[in-house]
């Protein structure tokens, strides 16, 4: 069992739950125990000496202060205890300094210590306290020596010398050892308080970390949110030109048409939206695309059927031109067809009246091209690079105060980049925008 062991098994566990009372009790069971192995020494500097009344003293001191230690066991106050550690000590001091010859005692000098040891083991206040007492009875025993009297000398007055050389060194080794003691323990403590104040830091970082996360998670709610509005008005708009127009026909080939056609788009938005409330997995990578083999000429003629009442109403003119048949990609349905809607509602909105929009599908050795290309303003070589970004606001405005939230780019290209395509701007000579898709053959 090492002292730190040894320390521990004096001290109730109630002191275990509050860091600076377990500081404080360590030290005084360390104190009381180092007190009782000095006095124990001294039990034979005095039978050395002849000095009967020192045996019994240092004795009592011996056996005293492993009592007062074994107290901090039991749920007795530790001011208490530490109080009687010093009451002890100098009533010993005391009482040896009467009997070895007052102020021509070599124990007087050791009253110095009633201050030091009170202030080490109990508190500022009370040291203040003890050394007030002390301060008295020094004053005492110096008065007492002016009027003359004789303090009794019990030790053997032949071995003096010895008897001083022997007791006065004390006095600084016990200071000194308590001293020490009291230093190493404020400096554990001082170490175990940095140590908390690494680990608070640590979770102070670990707190922000989380709130920034947190933060993260509440943008990216309100980016699916937005995102959700912004892909749900086109169809919710197709829905409700068809509605209108339904109202008014009277054929009823025409009118199973119509329903037809809002049953699709209904469709398209019920797919959308159980899309988009996966988008917050999305945003960690993590969704599962329901990738599978689909005809990219199929799927841009939806997309531009589908946009088709818009362009009508601005009388623009959606030119959808392809050389193939039929090119087969590896795609999301749902996505690649958002992907195209978004790319031509742009270019309706940024178009004027009456103007083109095209769409062509050209294919190479391994990949296939959609272009939307459009005949408005265009977009400034400086805002090129803001193109994709989320909530971007260009200085291109649509031509008759469509909405425009900034959203549509990003998600085009976030929705490119799951599934493996690409999709860029090209800049052209002439007016208009033009943007591309890029998707390889299967």
């Amino acid at each position: 069992m090492n002292f730190s062991k040894l320390v521990d098994f004096f001290i109730h566990p109630q002191y275990f739950e509050d860091s600076l009372a377990l500081r404080k009790a360590r030290l005084f069971v360390r104190a009381a125990l180092l007190t009782s192995l000095f006095s124990n020494s001294y039990i034979w500097f005095s039978l050395l000496f002849g000095y009967q009344l020192g045996i019994y003293l240092m004795i009592f001191n011996v056996v005293g202060f492993v009592v007062l230690a074994l107290l901090v066991k039991t749920r007795t106050p530790l001011l208490l205890i530490t109080n009687l550690y010093v009451f002890v000590g100098a009533s010993a001091v005391i009482i040896l300094t009467y009997f070895s010859g007052g102020i021509w005692s070599a124990v007087y000098p050791w009253i110095i210590s009633i201050p030091v040891l009170a202030l080490l083991v109990v508190n500022r206040g009370y040291g203040i306290a003890w050394g007030i007492l002390a301060f008295f009875v020094m004053v005492w025993f110096g008065w007492k020596e002016l009027e003359g009297v004789a303090f009794p000398v019990q030790y053997n007055t032949d071995l003096k010398a010895e008897w001083f050389v022997s007791v006065l060194p004390g006095l600084l080794l016990i200071i000194l050892v308590i001293s020490a003691v009291f230093e190493s323990t404020q400096t554990k403590a001082l170490h175990n308080l940095q140590m908390q104040n690494e680990q608070l830091e640590k979770q102070k970082e670990t707190i922000a970390k989380q709130s920034e996360e947190l933060e993260k998670l509440i943008d990216d709610k309100d980016h699916i949110i937005r995102i959700l509005a912004h892909d749900l008005k086109n169809p919710l708009a197709n829905i409700t030109t068809i509605s209108n127009i339904l109202k008014e026909e009277r054929e009823v080939d025409q009118q199973k048409k119509f329903i037809a056609m809002i049953e699709k788009v209904s469709n398209q938005a019920q797919g959308l939206v159980n899309k988009v409330l996966d988008m917050a997995v999305l945003e960690q990578g993590g969704i599962k695309l329901k990738m599978e083999n689909l005809d990219a000429i199929e799927i841009t003629k939806e997309a531009v059927e589908s946009m088709d009442e818009m362009a009508r109403r601005k009388d623009i003119d959606l030119n959808l031109k392809s050389k193939e048949q039929k090119l087969m990609v590896s795609a999301d349905k749902t996505y690649l067809i958002l992907i195209f809607e978004n790319l031509i509602s742009n270019a309706i909105k940024f178009s004027q009246r009456g103007q083109k929009v095209t769409i062509e599908i050209v294919k190479d050795a391994s990949n296939v091209q959609v272009k939307i290309m459009d005949e408005g303003p265009g977009i400034r070589p400086e805002e090129e690079d803001q193109l994709f970004e989320k909530f971007s606001k260009l200085s291109a405005r649509p031509t008759e105060d469509e909405s425009s939230s900034g959203l549509g780019l990003s998600l085009v290209k976030k929705y490119a980049d799951q599934m493996g395509a690409k999709v860029w701007y090209e800049s052209t000579a002439s007016k208009g925008a033009t943007f591309v898709v890029e998707i390889s053959l299967v």
